[in-house]
């Protein structure tokens, strides 16, 4: 028998990041890298997303030239706690 969970699905019909002060090539990298690491975060959420017309994951200081991968990560993490519930 299989435990696994039903796929989540989150529908985001516009995202509006504020990467002022990042690197061009650094806020590429995060953009090209926030669809799998929002997909990573929700297989991992304890609670399915919720609908939401509006969802503001608020602000996470970061340095000039960040990690792209851990700044995707950070950012998934807080829209996947915001839509889930988990604050």
């Amino acid at each position: 028998m299989s435990t696994e969970r039903p796929r989540q699905r989150l529908h985001i019909e516009r995202l509006d990041l504020d990467l002022r002060g990042i690197a061009p090539e650094s806020a590429q990298a995060i953009a090209q890298a926030l669809g799998p690491a929002i997909a990573q975060q929700l297989a991992q959420a304890p609670r399915s997303a919720q609908p939401a017309q509006h969802l503001d994951a608020g602000r996470l200081s970061s340095a000039a030239s960040p990690d792209p991968a851990a700044l995707a990560g950070r950012i998934a993490r807080r829209i996947v706690a915001r839509s889930t519930g988990d604050r």
